[in-house]
């Protein structure tokens, strides 16, 4: 074995191969046309593989395990597992399960090949057996599954993480659910779960992507995927098909096989759309949307399908929904740390950390509407995931101006621009946005009446004007007139112009219509009417006037800015100590290690993890207490979702077998997993 050479020369030497073992893959075949020429060269490239001994994971249908080939190419070989023989269990009904197993499989390969190449997508090699077991060589991912990096990454003792790196998460793994659909007739994952999206390390470190704010993210495992459209089929609807989906991430019509059009309702992205939104939440919430360990009142375990049917979209509760931790968090949130520091450096007072907590959870909700939206029970609700990519795309990029906005009482950027997550806008509230319509446009009209019946009025009357040295007499032009009681109106509104929802440019344009009907109202009073009754109209007029132009600019301001920055104060926790504890410097404590904690500023991790805070129980019942990557068996994570299986048709759904498996089996995700 030491004779093999890799691309950066010698693969192993005699002791760099221990604890390998030698494979052989039989009737390799390749997922693409190849030339008689080229052939030969690429099987060798996969028929002699060097695999890993404790290097690899359960997935799906299979075990994947980490290998190598002759040229030192890192590669992932999945085996298929066969079941065993249940006891009682006929020779018949076990060779029929084993002949399902074989065809999942198969169906799993004739998936991955509509993804492979695709950026996101393990590569795929090729097929063959091993011993007579079929299996499967692809790309190897070196990296860490969402389930890792949500411990690694959490601000708190739920496991939450920074809403801002949750929504880049979703951004980029939203964006694999939609890169998807350009497989021709669709394609749909149907099983996507923290454990099935891994962050890829081999490039850049984890660390390195948050600081970058972009995550090189795979899916991987295609055991329960489906074409939206199936061009043709590798077995007969004699075979029952595997399909799998963890309960905690699926939509409701995975977990059932007694809803209507069933069949069809599993080939729509919208299923895709459910989970991924369902992996977010846990990265934000630290826990699933939905509590699947309830219990009826006699003590009967309730059904997942129920539970989601039954409940309402839960609320997101984030990291900086709770005040007490509010330091805590942003010391682990060097980013957002510094967008609060540079909001409150906007402020002429420090703001308190309850009121900064309230400011923060404000933007984030806008998050929780995104996610709230794809969590639908209906499939015809949930946005598709190109629109869910552009929102949490828009939510990233805006979150440092929305922190300074939400701190200063100022509407929020659009989470979607005219899109369905428009409730935190101030176009959102439509009853708002009609009463500052309704008082525009009545302020507008009596403006433009005065102006026009003014110069009507006026129009030929004879009067004169002695001032200043400036001597005039004559017919008063109607024209003249109605332009004057126009003035002060546009000198204000242009004074305001780039700041209308602004507190300094509503000062402006008030002091620019001030000075300008101050001077006009000198003008008239030097001016000499045939009949006093006209001076006295006209005077009347050009009040008139300057107070319609002025509530013009007040209507923009009081309903975009002031009122809404009074509400929002109001609905604030009457608390005794957010008097006194102002929220200091936010980006100190982020960018300084705190006492007791390690250099990224995080628990150190031999300290014991406290669980939820009593107080928030009710939101947070299911929430597991964080706990450090390392704290996990290395060989299997002990942390484990609830499983469906559904044994169906290869092109039908009636008469499925829905069983609820309980703990998944054990993994060993290792620190290096592969796809």
């Amino acid at each position: 074995m030491s004779g093999f050479v890799d691309k950066g020369g010698a693969l192993a030497s005699s002791g760099a191969v221990q604890g390998m073992r030698l494979v052989r893959v039989a009737d390799f075949s390749a997922p693409l046309s190849l030339s008689d020429v080229d052939r030969p060269a690429y099987v060798r490239r996969f028929v002699t593989l060097f695999v890993s001994q404790g290097q690899g994971h359960r997935g799906g249908t299979g075990r994947v395990e980490h290998a190598r080939n002759a040229q030192g190419e890192h590669l992932a070989l999945k085996l298929l597992s066969l079941p065993h023989r249940r006891d009682g269990e006929t020779e018949e009904d076990h060779e029929r399960r084993v002949r399902a197993s074989r065809a999942a499989f198969e169906r799993e390969y004739e998936c991955h090949i509509l993804l492979s190449g695709l950026k996101g997508f393990p590569r795929l090699y090729g097929r063959g057996t091993v011993d007579g077991v079929p299996c499967i060589v692809m790309e190897w991912v070196e990296g860490v599954t969402l389930d890792r990096v949500r411990r690694q990454l959490a601000v708190d003792d739920c496991g939450r993480v920074s809403p801002l790196v949750a929504a880049r998460l979703g951004r980029d793994l939203f964006d694999l659910v939609a890169r998807m659909g350009y497989v021709e007739g669709g394609f749909v994952h149907r099983d996507i779960s923290p454990r099935n999206v891994m962050v890829r390390t081999s490039r850049l470190s984890l660390e390195q992507q948050v600081d970058e704010g972009v995550f090189d993210l795979y899916l991987i495992d295609f055991g329960s995927s489906a074409e939206s459209e199936p061009r043709s089929t590798s077995f007969t609807s004699e075979n029952a098909v595997f399909r799998g989906a963890t309960a905690d991430f699926a939509p409701p019509e995975m977990l059932s096989d007694d809803i209507p059009g069933l069949a069809e309702l599993r080939k729509s992205p919208a299923i895709d759309v459910y989970a991924a939104a369902s992996v977010v939440y846990q990265l934000a919430c630290g826990q699933a949307p939905y509590d699947l360990h309830a219990v009826t009142e006699d003590g009967a375990p309730v059904s997942p399908y129920r539970a989601k049917m039954a409940a309402p979209v839960p609320t997101a509760v984030m990291a900086h929904a709770r005040a007490e931790e509010l330091l805590e968090a942003l010391a682990r949130e060097p980013e957002v740390a510094v967008a609060v520091q540079h909001a409150q450096d906007k402020l002429s007072a420090p703001m308190g950390v309850t009121e900064a907590a309230e400011a923060l959870s404000f933007v984030d909700e806008q998050l929780g509407i995104v996610l709230g939206d794809c969590l639908a029970r209906g499939q015809s609700d949930r946005p598709d995931a190109a629109a869910v990519r552009d929102a949490l795309s828009s939510f990233s990029i805006h979150y440092a101006d929305n922190v300074e906005r939400s701190f200063c009482g100022r509407p929020l950027v659009p989470c979607v621009p005219g899109g369905f997550a428009a409730s935190a806008l101030d176009v959102a509230d439509s009853t708002l946005t009609h009463v500052r319509l309704a008082c525009k446009g009545v302020a507008a009209a009596v403006l433009a009446g005065v102006a026009v019946s003014a110069g009507v009025l006026a129009n030929g009357a004879q009067a004169s004007l002695d001032a200043a040295g400036f001597a005039w007499s004559g017919g008063v032009p109607g024209v003249a007139v109605a332009v004057a009681a126009l003035f002060p109106a546009l000198v204000g509104l242009s004074l305001r112009f780039g700041g209308s929802r602004t507190t300094a440019g509503f000062l402006r344009g008030t002091a620019g219509l001030a000075v300008t009907f101050a001077a006009l109202w000198q003008v008239l009073a030097d001016m000499r009417f045939e009949a006093a009754a006209q001076q006295h109209l006209l005077s009347m007029a050009l009040v008139a006037a300057a107070a319609a132009g002025w509530c013009l600019m007040a209507a923009d301001f009081t309903l975009n800015v002031a009122l809404p920055q009074v509400v929002r104060r109001k609905a604030l926790p009457s608390g005794d100590s957010d008097e006194a504890v102002a929220l200091p410097g936010a980006a100190a404590p982020a960018l300084e290690s705190e006492p007791g904690k390690g250099e990224t500023g995080k628990t150190g991790k031999n300290e014991a993890q406290q669980v939820c805070d009593p107080q928030i129980a009710g939101e947070c019942d299911a929430c597991e207490p964080w706990v450090p990557a390392d704290a996990l068996n290395p060989v299997s994570g002990t942390d484990s979702h609830p499983e469906y299986e559904v044994d169906d048709l290869a092109d039908e759904a009636s008469g499925a077998d829905v069983r609820f498996t309980g703990e998944r089996d054990v993994l060993d995700d290792d620190l290096n997993e592969g796809a």
